[in-house]
């Protein structure tokens, strides 16, 4: 076990682990909401300095986690923000096209079903924006939590499983995410409303350590290990 930790970097669990326990407690009270806002981010940006440090050649990773930076910084400012929502689309798109580079599979099908939900919605001026992108969205999240699970059941590896765990956080952070969307179109008490934006930070931030950690030892398809991906690099 504890040689397991060291291999993932027990200075940065621990830091994580911190950051979690402070704003499981602090959130409990709305008075604390810029603390925990500040937490919970930051916690967010040392997953993907994580990847940055150890998973540079993880190059759809390491984009995947940015653009999850990036997406949660708009929805801090703006949760309800449709270009938040699109982001983190162009986020599971980047989860799959890693996938798809692991397991030597074809990228084309998911990402383009989920353009063609957007295009066609966009069409009929009559349905929601959110509900759009919120379908769209769906295709790659159920199409990752699978290659997640045919990933893991191929290799049996620490990586596949780190992911899959990952994924499953990831799934049931949504669920509390679309109950919290719901209570604002429907006369639902803002305690629950409070609940399931707790509720979905409770899974969220260890869904992002579990993708984080995936990255560290990833093996890739040899179908792939030709291609020239380019590698992100740190200054000494």
């Amino acid at each position: 076990m504890m040689k397991k930790l060291k291999e993932l970097g027990i200075s940065w669990i621990v830091v994580w682990f911190l950051v979690y326990v402070a704003f499981l407690i602090l959130g409990m009270n709305k008075e604390n909401e810029v603390i925990t806002t500040t937490l919970k981010y930051g916690g967010l940006v040392l997953c993907f300095i994580y990847t940055l440090v150890y998973s540079r050649k993880d190059v759809f990773l390491v984009i995947a986690l940015g653009l999850t930076v990036i997406a949660d910084g708009i929805l801090i400012y703006n949760n309800a923000s449709e270009i938040g929502v699109l982001v983190f689309i162009f986020v599971q798109m980047a989860h799959f096209l890693r996938f798809s580079r692991i397991r030597a599979i074809s990228p084309i099908l998911p990402i383009l079903a989920s353009a063609l939900v957007i295009i066609l919605g966009m069409l009929q001026k009559e349905i929601p924006t959110m509900f759009i992108l919120a379908i769209s969205y769906g295709i790659l999240m159920f199409t990752n939590i699978f290659e997640a699970f045919c990933w893991y059941r191929e290799s049996r590896s620490a990586a596949a499983k780190y992911a899959l765990i990952g994924f499953i956080l990831f799934f049931i952070c949504d669920l509390f995410v679309g109950l919290s969307f719901v209570t604002t179109t429907t006369t639902l008490p803002h305690t629950v409303t409070l609940f399931a934006n707790y509720m979905a930070w409770v899974f969220y931030l260890p869904s992002q350590v579990f993708l984080a950690f995936s990255g560290k030892k990833a093996k890739f398809s040899k179908v792939y290990e030709k291609i020239d991906l380019p590698e992100i690099k740190l200054r000494d």
